[in-house]
């Protein structure tokens, strides 16, 4: 041993990495050109192909240029199969019923249906950290602008700008990790998502909120009684 520092030989990018910001690079010079067309010539591409890398990369970021796995069949929003044999039911016994009466009733047989809200994102409010901020080039900042969305910054060293945030994370931190860390070793970081994704649906769709915006009900409800003002 001489004492001779080596230096380290930088950890080579997977395969699909590769081809997923070669895509990037497409979707980054139409907007610097502004022409899709131009770009696609450039690069090789045909249009068909960019919106449609364009279309996924808008709906799941950077890892929508990737081959995607299929959506979990059993995910806990799933609407399960008994409820959709009886909103069948329910349609074919009162044909003139729309979509939020059979709400109603399913509720009231202790049944619970939450459809998609479509509602828009006209902002995000994040702190400054490099998975959010960067050059206009940033995959987060790109994917805001490809999508019209403003993005809003909390003031440096003021997590009270962010209170909902800071809230949420020491909630998911007590009520989810430290329990389920202590209960379940987990193998894959799948295994570990999929917890995840159940103890959200119930802080989102089953367990009361005691702050001022919620005052004793449900994000769900909090939600839909705004839907029903804007509409």
């Amino acid at each position: 041993m001489d004492g001779t520092a080596k230096a380290t030989k930088p950890k080579a990018r997977d395969a699909k990495t590769k081809i997923a910001q070669t895509r990037m690079s497409v979707l980054e010079l139409a907007k610097e050109l502004g022409n899709v067309a131009e770009a696609c010539r450039q690069r090789g591409m045909d249009r068909t192909s960019f919106y449609e890398w364009k279309r996924r990369f808008q709906t799941h970021g950077f890892e929508g240029l990737k081959d995607l796995p299929p959506i979990h069949k059993t995910h806990p929003q799933t609407t399960s199969p008994e409820t959709v044999e009886r909103i069948k039911a329910l349609a074919l016994e009162h044909p003139a019923y729309g979509c939020n009466r059979f709400e109603a009733m399913l509720a009231l047989e202790g049944m619970r249906v939450y459809r998609a809200l479509d509602l828009p994102v006209k902002a995000v409010l994040t702190d400054n950290g490099r998975e959010f901020c960067g050059t206009e080039k940033h995959p987060y900042e790109l994917y805001l602008e490809l999508n019209a969305i403003e993005h809003r910054r909390t003031k440096v060293r003021t997590p009270k700008t962010n209170g909902f945030a800071e809230r949420f994370n020491g909630t998911v931190l007590e009520e989810f990790f430290r329990v389920k860390m202590r209960e379940t070793f987990y193998e894959t970081v799948e295994a570990l998502q999929a917890d995840l994704d159940a103890w959200l649906f119930h802080y989102n769709t089953e367990r009361p909120h005691m702050g001022y915006r919620n005052m004793g009900r449900r994000p769900i409800e909090t939600v839909m009684s705004f839907v029903s003002q804007e509409g």
